[in-house]
């Protein structure tokens, strides 16, 4: 069995086959689960892509009495892709019905992209073919697709980026890392945290050229320009709205209350669907007065309003509470959200218990040296895997949120199970390359 598998994976229809699986899996979850009719969630990206539609603004918010206001609240990537459908199709039923298709492809076109960046990983084709199948049809992928978050498109983005970053750790060209710097900066502009993945890569190429310093230095500088480049209409237009320096989202004062203020949970469903946390959260919003003026802008004050309304409770509750806050978190995040309703579902639970089991059992045989990972890729993997777990342990962790870890993780399971279908037989990491 394992012999066919690894000709299949070899062969000229593996990346083919995994599109259309993914892509048909993806289609009858929209059929199931896609919902384009008026009063949809369509999250806070979509919203203000809609605000902006609606008044012929750029990107804004309303406050709570309905009034616009300029807003950077979210990264704006998948917001200005909303945008775009709204002016084409107006605000209606086709232009959700187009977002669901391109999320539905982005979906799809993960599957063959992360066996590709497997088989630049250098992880043998069997391992590289089972890891794209499970982001093929792994259950929360799917129901994903069928909805309006910007998953989708930001696992797109980080694979692309990690697939050149890979070929820039091999030859520290400077046009690759040019690329590699543009996919990181679109990636960074649908998730504030892959900023420091984006900064950290730059770094890990310094350490992995520390032999040829100034070609690592060199690429280093070129990706740091991409991301630059990617970046900068989004801190221009940022600097002339809000006369300060925004390089993504405006969440950070947000993100402190829901982090560690009054109602701060494990578990950001848990403070969601808290009745007092939830009337909390209005009160704050209904305490800043209305008014959007240049220089005096309604977005920044509601951020300094929710950052001083958790400043008491961080000065009361001291380090301790921090740490401890931190930790639940953690927990929540590399164990499992009990709190989160979609969690409770076997649909959930038992891929989920599937995969990370396979995961482990794929890094022991790693350790026995019964699959093989290139050591570059490997630092690249930890990279990501340490800043999502940084980056929501400190602020919320919601079951989706395991969604950007998971490609990842998906690679060792790749591993774990073309280690249970090959025995005891060793990799030879020299015959794991690419084939060209």
């Amino acid at each position: 069995m394992l012999a066919s598998l690894v000709r299949f994976a070899q062969g000229p229809w593996a990346l083919a086959s995994l599109f259309a699986i993914a892509l048909a899996a993806r289609a009858i979850s929209v059929l199931f689960l896609g919902d384009v009719s008026q009063g949809v969630e369509i999250w806070e990206y979509g919203e203000q892509a809609l605000c902006a539609a609606q008044t012929g603004r750029d990107l804004c918010l309303r406050d709570m009495a309905g009034n616009p206001y300029a807003s950077a609240l979210m990264p704006p990537l998948t917001s200005y892709l909303w945008l775009i459908l709204f002016e084409m199709f107006g605000v209606g039923p086709v232009a959700r019905g187009g977002y669901l298709l391109l999320n539905v492809l982005a979906g799809a076109a993960c599957a063959p992209l992360l066996m590709t960046v497997a088989r630049r990983m250098r992880i043998e084709p069997a391992a590289a073919f089972l890891s794209g199948l499970a982001i093929a049809a792994y259950p929360t992928f799917l129901a994903v697709s069928a909805g309006y978050h910007a998953t989708n498109f930001t696992i797109l983005l980080i694979l692309a980026f990690a697939l050149v970053y890979l070929r820039v750790a091999e030859t520290l060209r400077w046009r690759t890392a040019l690329l590699a710097g543009l996919l990181a900066g679109a990636s960074v502009l649908t998730r504030n945290e892959l900023l420091l993945a984006a900064a950290g890569a730059a770094v890990l190429l310094v350490w992995i050229s520390r032999k040829t310093p100034m070609n690592g230095l060199r690429a280093a500088a070129a990706l740091t320009l991409g991301v630059a480049l990617a970046m900068s209409p989004w801190i221009v237009r940022n600097y002339l709205t809000f006369e300060r320096f925004i390089p993504v989202g405006s969440q950070a004062g947000y993100n402190v209350w829901i982090g560690f203020g009054p109602y701060a949970r494990a578990s950001g469903n848990q403070l969601d669907n808290d009745p007092e946390a939830r009337a909390a959260a209005a009160a704050i919003r209904v305490s800043v007065a209305p008014g959007d003026l240049p220089g005096n802008r309604f977005e920044p004050r509601l951020q300094s309003a929710f950052l001083a309304d958790a400043l008491p409770s961080i000065e009361r509750g001291g380090l301790s509470r921090i740490v401890s806050l931190t930790a639940q978190r953690l927990f929540v995040l590399w164990g499992f959200d009990w709190s989160d309703p979609i969690t409770h579902s076997p649909a959930y639970w038992g891929p989920w218990a599937i995969a990370h089991a396979l995961a482990v059992y794929g890094l022991i045989a790693l350790a026995r040296r019964r699959a093989f990972v290139d050591g570059k890729a490997l630092l690249l993997i930890l990279l990501f895997l340490g800043v999502f777990t940084a980056a929501y342990s400190v602020s919320s962790v919601f079951a989706r949120y395991r969604m950007h870890m998971e490609p990842f993780i998906f690679l060792f399971a790749g591993l774990g199970a073309a280690a249970l279908l090959q025995g005891r037989a060793a990799i030879n990491p020299s015959e794991a390359g690419l084939r060209t």
